[in-house]
């Protein structure tokens, strides 16, 4: 799926892009920032790009009121040299600004980033979501925290009773989550470990107790 990229100006349109910026994103256009709030009520964007002719105290004030919206949409705002120190204090940490005039290949250059940085804060939640279950004590650790395609296959053995079913489901989630955290270093369990946030031997006392001590070792020395 392309990221999506709201382009809101008054002097940018379809024209001003190359067609490799359409292959490599999904664009959609805005005439005024002043429709841009009920814009993203109805559709969701991964960065919200702006370039006015000249930006006014209601567009600076927009902007922030945007930024309190508590969405996750990065803002890149494009504006003339004189104009930049006032937009980077209205966007502060959440936006990036562009100084006028530039080149395509910056702009694509600033996109290309924010959706790298996305992707990379995407991942961290998810292993944040993954590592809470894994670590957490069995009493926080609920059927509805188990992946259901796990928790139906641990159903599929000789016992219906649910403790046991659970049991069978977290386990798997476990080795799951370990495997995943060793494939992305190639079976560095130092590495492993500090992409998980946990202790070494935490990791090794994981490793033997799930019985993929095995796996781990095989996996190091498949590194090239």
């Amino acid at each position: 799926m392309k990221p999506s990229i709201l382009i809101v100006s008054d002097e940018l349109t379809r024209a001003s892009f190359a067609p490799t910026f359409f292959g490599a994103y999904d664009l959609t256009f805005a005439a005024n920032l002043d429709t841009v709030l009920k814009t993203l009520k109805k559709q969701r964007f991964d960065i919200c790009f702006i370039q006015l002719r000249r930006f006014q105290r209601p567009h600076l004030a927009l902007l922030r009121r945007l930024l309190r919206t508590g969405s996750d949409l990065d803002l890149l705002a494009a504006a003339e040299w004189d104009q930049v120190e006032k937009l980077v204090e209205a966007l502060g940490e959440k936006g990036n600004c562009l100084t006028r005039p530039y080149y395509p290949r910056q702009l694509k250059g600033q996109f290309d980033r924010i959706i790298a940085k996305r992707a990379l804060e995407k991942e961290n939640r998810f292993w944040r979501v993954e590592l809470a279950a894994l670590f957490a004590d069995k009493p926080s650790l609920t059927r509805e925290d188990i992946p259901l395609d796990l928790w139906e296959k641990a159903k599929e053995g000789r016992t219906k009773e649910d403790g046991a079913s659970f049991k069978r489901s977290r386990k798997e989630f476990e080795k799951q989550c370990l495997r995943q955290a060793l494939e992305r270093v190639h079976g560095n369990q130092t590495q492993a470990a500090k992409a998980l946030g946990i202790h070494r031997n935490t990791l090794i006392w994981k490793l033997k107790k799930l019985h993929l001590a095995a796996d781990s070792t095989q996996n190091t020395r498949k590194r090239p």
